[in-house]
């Protein structure tokens, strides 16, 4: 599926998702599929966009084997003279590594008036390296800058001026306005790709990211440990257990690839090989067989089975649906894969609800997150996306003469570009990287930290589920002083227990979501005050079990900025 196809069916599922939650069904887009949509735009591209107007000039972006990530992603006109750029940022007085994003300012924006959901992405993201130093060149120009790193730090924004054949510098003292080690609690990534899945090492992935890169990506995102997970092979565990640092650990992993689903082979340090069959053996006992096989010996070499992304919207490396009765063989669940947006209609939305089938049925498996990051800048969603906003001012452009021979695919593209588009150009510009969704465990901060912080503990930590997952805030619940992944012995089924929520973010929040096998228990519209660059929107609450075996929470403000919990357990 190409990244176009994948584009077009995440927008397409998202709108009947929308659709969906307004009480609506649209039969158009109920019954268009990607490819469909796909010829269309390629129709629209080449008779209707002018090439010499487009948001995305060739002399912008490098041809995919021509691109220098960290000097020439973004808006890089290389026949100019460029300005010089030097970012240091720093904890207590020390470098760290961080993100930095930069947004060139438009015609007619000024720092005041930007926003960033422009119609167009000017976002080039990179980051400080492991001294907390970043040197790099940019086009003359006034630019927006954003330093963050994670959901602990305070977010940093500001303006610059970059001069042709000059230097700018800045330095940054980032507020870490909470420590959540020092409670228990590091967050990881689970699901990242590199080099090593590319077709340099005999891949299928257009990823050319190394192994010290995704380290020190990771780190900018206040990652403490991350496992890199590429497909095929772990000719990449070498290098990537040499990223191990005081305040990161490295998992070795790898991401085994079936014609029914996507398995992960967590610290494991063999190599881990589904058989695939030809068609004359291809039957679901031999299937079912492969995947209990590869998943005990994943156990038996001290490793976690995961299954990734099981509602994929590639049928091979969507799990079966026809094998749901034996996911009883995996330890975790990725629910949140980075790759597309938390939002109704998508393949995390679906991931989600087959989560929670899993546990009406009695299967806990403790929720992950990873972000499945193939493309540590995400330019090449960047080029995509304004190539979407290109051909869409061409439709409504050419709107009257298209809806005569293509009315439906029209219709479509409209309901996409009003209805997704500015979401998307949001979610792109926060969401895609390492770490953009992150997996916070918990552990018990008594303990030695080379007790604690090691490959082994770390995934014991995820098996026990005591774990939220983010994209931004932190979401820490005690019900009855029990953490997600405990289980609360109910005695009476109407009483009243104590529900604890620590809630901080360094972005505005909406709303609380209490979940249950039944639902959405209920909502609630939260308030914060903003104190030391971050938002407090901690509460108690109280709350019975009633019918109900398991309660979670969520608290978001849009797709871009939402925590899950795993779920307290009700036991009788």
């Amino acid at each position: 599926m190409s990244k176009e196809t994948k584009f077009l069916s995440i927008a397409i599922g998202l709108l009947q998702g929308i659709d969906r939650d307004e009480g609506k069904k649209d039969p158009v887009v109920e019954s268009m599929n990607a490819d469909r949509l796909y010829k269309f735009i390629q129709l629209v591209d080449e008779s209707y966009v002018d090439k010499t107007a487009r948001r995305t000039n060739e002399v912008d972006y490098p041809a995919k084997n021509d691109r220098n990530r960290f000097h020439f992603n973004g808006i890089i006109d290389r026949t100019a003279p460029l300005g010089n750029l030097f970012v240091e940022t720093k904890i207590n007085g020390h470098g760290t590594p961080a993100q930095v994003k930069l947004f060139k300012l438009l015609e007619n924006e000024t720092p005041e008036n930007f926003d960033r959901v422009n119609g167009k992405i000017t976002m080039i993201r990179d980051m400080t390296g492991f001294d907390g130093c970043l040197s790099r060149k940019l086009t003359p120009g006034r630019y927006v800058v954003e330093i963050s790193k994670g959901s602990e730090c305070e977010i940093i924004t500001d303006d610059i001026e970059v001069v042709a054949d000059a230097l700018t510098k800045r330095s940054y003292e980032l507020n870490r306005f909470v420590n959540l080690e020092s409670e228990g609690w590091m967050a990881g990534e689970l699901h990242h790709h590199s080099v090593y899945s590319s077709p340099a090492f005999n891949g299928d992935d257009d990823v050319v990211d190394t192994p010290q890169e995704i380290a020190n990506s990771m780190m900018a995102m206040g990652l403490s440990f991350g496992a890199l997970s590429d497909h095929h092979l772990i000719l990449q565990h070498p290098a990537w257990k040499a990223m191990k640092r005081d305040n990161f650990v490295p998992i070795i992993s790898k991401e085994i690839s079936t014609s029914n689903g996507h398995v992960m082979a967590m610290g494991v340090p063999k190599d881990v090989i589904y058989a695939i069959p030809d068609d004359e053996h291809r039957t679901d006992e031999y299937l079912r067989n492969e995947f209990v096989r590869i998943t005990d010996e994943i156990k038996e070499n001290g490793g976690l089975a995961q299954i990734n992304h099981p509602r994929d919207l590639q049928k091979s490396i969507s799990w079966n649906p026809n094998f749901e009765d034996m996911l009883d063989i995996f330890e975790t669940m990725e629910i949140w894969n980075g790759s597309n947006p938390m939002m109704s209609g998508s393949t995390n939305d679906a991931a989600r609800d087959l989560w929670h089938r899993c546990m009406q049925r009695g299967l806990f498996l403790p929720a992950t997150t990873g972000s499945d990051t193939h493309n540590i800048c995400a330019d090449d969603y960047h080029i995509l996306f304004d190539r979407i906003m290109d051909t869409m001012d061409a439709i409504r452009g050419q709107k009257t003469e298209l809806e005569k021979e293509y009315p439906e695919e029209v219709h479509t593209m409209l309901e996409i570009g009003d209805k997704l588009l500015p979401i998307l150009e949001k979610w792109a510009e926060t969401c895609l990287t390492s770490g953009c969704v992150r997996t916070y465990v918990y552990f018990d901060a008594t303990q030695p930290r080379e007790v604690t912080h090691n490959q082994a503990h770390i995934l014991n930590l995820l098996r026990k589920g005591n774990s939220f997952l983010t994209n931004g805030p932190i979401l820490i619940p005690r019900v009855s002083g029990k953490l997600p992944g405990e289980r609360l012995k109910i005695t009476d089924d109407k009483a009243l227990f104590d529900v604890d929520l620590k809630i901080l973010a360094n972005r505005r929040l909406k709303t609380l979501g209490i979940w249950t096998e039944n639902g959405l228990r209920r909502e609630i519209k939260i308030k914060g005050h903003k104190e030391n660059g971050f938002y407090d929107y901690s509460m108690s609450l109280q709350e019975a079990a009633l019918d109900d075996n398991y309660m979670y929470f969520t608290v978001q403000d849009d797709c871009t900025n939402m925590a899950i919990s795993n779920p307290v357990i009700f036991c009788r």
